[in-house]
C-alpha cells in the first residue's frame, strides 16, 4: 500500500487498424526479486519536487489504433491534474498533492528493428526508431503540425489544454506501421540511458539520453515511464532470434519471443537500468504499464499481488490451439481486439516496486482508460510528494 491516499475531452477521428501479425510475448522465468508479492523495501524519502520528466512508450504495431485513441482521451485530464496539483478520480474521490512547476514529455515507440534481419512489418531491420524521441505530428488531425520538438515542455501557468493537444499530435504521429516484433523495454532504456553508461544495446550501440535525447531526463526530476502495449516485450539480447534460417531458434517467428526466453534480456536489466537513473532515490521513479493483464487481476491498484498476477492461468504464454501462430489471448475487449500476456513488463513492475519505485500495471482491455490513468496519476503524485511506497 502507498503511504499517501489523501473534463476536458479531446475528440479524435477513428483510426484504421492495419492488423499485421505481431511477435508473441516472451516469458522470462529468471527471478527478478525476492518475496512473493514484491513488497517494497523501506527507505528514506526524497524531498518534494515539482519537476516531472514523463516518457510515453507507445506500441506502434498494427493492432494499436483503438488503444492509442483511448490514451489520447486521457491526455487532457493528465495535464490538467499536473497543472492543478490534483484531480478527481473516477470513483469521485479527490487527490491533491505537489503541483508541477516544470513538466517535460517525450514519446518513443516499440520499433527497435530486428537485429539486422529484414522481416515483414519491419521496414528498418537494424535499429528501427531506436528509442529516439519522436518529433513527427499527424497532420491528418486538425491543428497538428508536421513536426514538434524532441520533447514538449510545460511550466506553471502554461495552457494545459494546448499542451495536451500538442502531445496528442505526437502520440497520434506514432501511428501503427511499426515493427511487429516489439521491443518496448529496450526502447525505454535506450532513450533514457546516457552514452557513457556501460549498458549497451543492439550491435554494441549506446544510449541516447545525452546525445539524440539530450535535455529530456533531468537529474533532479521525478522520472516517469508510461507504457501502452497489447503484447509483451521482445527485447532481444541475441538478434539471431529474428533469423528465419536460424538452426538454434526454430519454429514460427511469431512465437519465438515466448519460446526462447534465453534469447531475450532478463527483466532485471530494466529494473536495474531504470533505478540506476535515480541513484539512491528510487522513489523518484514512476513506472506505469497499460498492458494485456486481465482487468480483474489489477482492479485494486493499491493491492496488486504481482506473484498472483504472474501465476494466473490467463497470464501463461502458450500457443492458441485455434490459431497456432499466436499465443492464447490474456484478455479481450469486444469490438476492439485481443491482448496477450505481458509477463516481462509485469515482472519489471514487480521488481521496481520491490526496489522502492512507484510502479503499477493496469489493463489495456477496457475501452476507457480513466481508472488506469487514475492509478498512474496516484503514483506520479506520490513521487512528486516525495512519498515512499510500502
Amino acid at each position: 500500500m502507498r503511504m499517501k491516499t489523501c473534463g476536458w475531452t479531446l475528440g479524435l477521428c477513428a483510426f484504421l487498424a492495419l492488423g499485421s501479425p505481431a511477435c508473441a510475448s516472451s516469458h522470462d522465468t529468471r527471478p527478478i526479486v525476492d518475496g512473493g508479492s514484491g513488497d517494497a523495501a523501506p527507505r528514506d524519502c526524497a524531498p518534494s519536487t515539482g519537476k516531472l520528466d514523463l516518457l510515453f512508450l507507445i506500441d506502434n504495431s498494427g493492432s494499436m489504433s483503438e488503444e492509442q485513441a483511448s490514451l489520447v482521451q486521457q491526455l487532457p485530464r493528465l495535464m490538467r491534474a499536473l497543472a492543478d496539483g490534483g484531480w478527481t478520480r473516477a470513483d469521485g474521490s479527490r487527490r491533491t498533492g505537489t503541483p508541477t512547476t516544470s513538466v517535460q514529455v517525450g514519446v518513443v515507440d516499440s520499433d527497435m528493428g530486428t537485429g539486422g534481419y529484414l522481416l515483414p512489418t519491419c521496414a528498418e531491420e537494424n535499429f528501427g526508431d531506436d528509442g529516439i524521441l519522436r518529433t513527427r505530428g499527424n497532420t491528418a488531425i486538425a491543428g497538428c503540425a508536421a513536426s514538434y520538438p524532441a520533447f514538449l515542455s510545460f511550466a506553471a501557468g502554461d495552457d494545459d489544454a494546448a499542451f495536451a493537444a500538442d502531445l496528442t499530435c505526437v502520440v497520434v504521429g506514432v501511428g501503427t506501421e511499426g515493427c511487429g516484433f516489439e521491443q518496448h523495454l529496450d526502447s525505454v532504456l535506450k532513450a533514457l540511458t546516457p552514452s557513457t553508461s556501460s549498458t549497451t544495446f543492439a550491435m554494441g550501440t549506446r544510449g541516447h539520453a545525452d546525445v539524440q535525447n539530450a535535455g529530456f531526463a533531468r537529474s533532479d526530476s521525478v522520472l516517469g515511464v508510461i507504457i501502452l502495449a497489447d503484447e509483451d516485450d521482445c527485447s532481444a539480447a541475441d538478434g539471431d532470434i529474428f533469423d528465419r534460417t536460424s538452426a538454434r531458434y526454430m519454429g514460427d517467428l511469431n512465437l519465438r519471443c515466448s519460446q526462447f526466453p534465453e534469447a531475450l534480456y532478463s527483466a532485471s536489466r530494466y529494473v536495474n537500468g531504470l533505478t540506476a537513473l535515480r541513484p539512491g532515490h528510487p522513489e523518484r521513479l514512476v513506472y506505469g504499464a497499460i498492458v494485456g493483464v486481465p482487468t480483474d487481476l489489477v482492479a485494486d491498484s493499491d493491492a496488486i499481488d504481482y506473484s498472483a498476477v504472474l501465476s494466473d492461468p490467463r497470464m501463461q504464454q502458450a500457443a492458441d490451439p485455434s490459431m497456432p501462430s499466436r499465443l492464447m489471448p490474456s484478455c479481450n475487449t469486444p469490438g476492439r481486439g485481443l491482448a496477450f500476456p505481458p509477463v516481462r513488463m509485469t515482472q519489471v513492475a514487480q521488481g521496481l516496486h520491490a526496489a522502492g519505485a512507484h510502479a503499477v500495471v493496469q489493463s489495456i482491455c477496457q475501452a476507457d482508460f480513466t481508472s488506469a490513468m487514475d492509478a498512474i496519476l496516484d503514483r506520479i503524485f506520490d513521487a512528486l510528494d516525495g512519498g515512499c511506497t510500502g
